[in-house]
């Protein structure tokens, strides 16, 4: 097929085709992750935690603390939390949200949720709304005043309502993810920092080599999916959408399509060359 027929390359072109070639290889390991991760959903069930945990799992426990983190309006320990706000009387809402590495234990086992990643499913645990010149916490205060938009209709004497939703320590937990083995030395050194509540890497404790291994739940790099909630979840909190898949074949075609365009813009100048 002589492709210099068919193509009549351009910069534009040129610029998509390149595009396209870059795109096609994480478009398709996003689908076939989709896919893999579609196929573990069917057979999925709960199991125990325990020596024999690996692979994709849903386990059952009770969510354990590993650095301090306190919701924005109760000031209640939790794992995490999101903290919606809207500006009564307009269509303005924001929402602030704050993760941390926590164990779910059960019985005389736990493991480590290793990622603040995934769809986190909260709980509501406050709903308030506050005035102009309500006094806050200084936490709180310095959250809002995160916003621009929220810290001008607070000073111009708008009123704020607040709905606090979090995964509360003590609470049960469900987690669904990918479980392994790993050695505490393997933590990342911010985490370390975020479990001494402190923000200065200097502080942290130094790392010390530890032999046992311990079970982590997190992603996984092949299924890249967590879950928690305080509930079991539900088929809908497990769904791979299916336009997700088709990048096993989106992703291909992207990529044949600039390679083709790119072959023919080159035949085009070798025959310009020769002429």
């Amino acid at each position: 097929m002589d492709l210099s027929q068919l193509v009549h390359p351009t910069a534009g072109g040129l610029a998509c085709a390149v595009g396209a070639i870059v795109a096609g290889a994480p478009i398709f390991s996003d689908g076939l992750r989709a896919m893999r991760l579609a196929g573990h959903v069917v057979d999925l069930s709960e199991q125990p935690l325990g020596e024999g945990l690996d692979g994709f799992v849903h386990v059952r426990g009770t969510v354990a603390l590993e650095s301090p983190l306190f919701t924005p309006l109760t000031s209640k320990p939790c794992a995490g939390f999101r903290l919606e706000v809207q500006a009564v009387g307009t269509p303005f809402a924001t929402a602030i949200e704050e993760r941390r590495f926590f164990r779910v234990v059960a019985g005389g086992d736990s493991a480590l949720v290793a990622s603040t990643g995934g769809r986190w499913s909260y709980t509501t645990t406050a709903e308030r709304v506050i005035g102009a010149t309500e006094p806050l916490t200084d936490h709180l205060e310095r959250m809002l005043d995160e916003s621009p938009r929220v810290r001008w209709w607070r000073r111009a004497g708008g009123r704020v309502r607040l709905v606090e939703y979090a995964l509360l320590a003590g609470r049960a937990c469900h987690v669904v993810g990918f479980a392994r083995r790993a050695r505490p030395l393997d933590l990342p050194l911010d985490y370390e920092v975020s479990r001494t509540g402190t923000d200065v890497a200097a502080e942290a404790p130094a790392r010390v080599a530890d032999p046992v291994l311990e079970l982590w739940l997190g992603p996984g790099e092949s299924l890249d999916f967590l879950h928690v909630s305080q509930r079991p979840p539900r088929a809908e909190d497990l769904s791979v959408p299916r336009w997700r898949t088709l990048g096993t074949l989106v992703g291909p075609a992207l990529t044949l399509f600039g390679l083709l365009y790119l072959a023919g813009a080159a035949e085009q100048l070798r025959s310009l060359g020769r002429g």
